[in-house]
């Protein structure tokens, strides 16, 4: 039977390399999230500066506009990403099951051959005794 730990060595491999790249993509997210965040925060000061300040309120409306159209975008650009999340982590389970398959494959031919190799080694010692039984009763005749 073949072996079959170097495309158990692969799959490991290829696992891995998909569980670095939905890391990449979860860190983006939060990249976004955080993006968000601020975005929010700063709208909040400059709202509580023009309530403030009514000569520069005139110009707030540019800014709300900007800020809603960045906000928009980052939810456009979140959405994209948790697609693309979602099918990673789809194709990271499907390199997880091939790997999980080779894996009990590997374990249950390892099986077979110990048993093999015990069958195999009692009817030598088997033989061996019978041997040694049949040359003392040839001896002892």
């Amino acid at each position: 039977m073949a072996d079959l730990s170097a495309l158990i060595r692969l799959h490991k491999y290829e696992l891995d390399e998909k569980r670095r790249g939905l890391t990449v993509l979860y860190t983006q997210l939060g990249e976004l999230e955080r993006a968000r965040q601020k975005l929010e925060t700063e709208f909040a000061i400059e709202a509580a500066a023009v309530n403030m300040a009514a000569e520069t309120s005139f110009t707030f409306s540019n800014y709300a506009e900007r800020v809603s159209r960045e906000k928009e975008r980052i939810e456009v650009a979140a959405a994209e990403l948790d697609a693309k999340i979602q099918i990673a982590k789809d194709s990271m389970m499907e390199t997880f099951a091939e790997l999980k398959k080779f894996e009990m494959t590997q374990a249950e031919r390892d099986r077979l051959e110990a048993e093999e190799r015990a069958f195999k080694e009692s009817a030598m010692l088997d033989e061996i005794g019978l041997e040694g039984y049949r040359r003392r009763q040839e001896s002892g005749d």
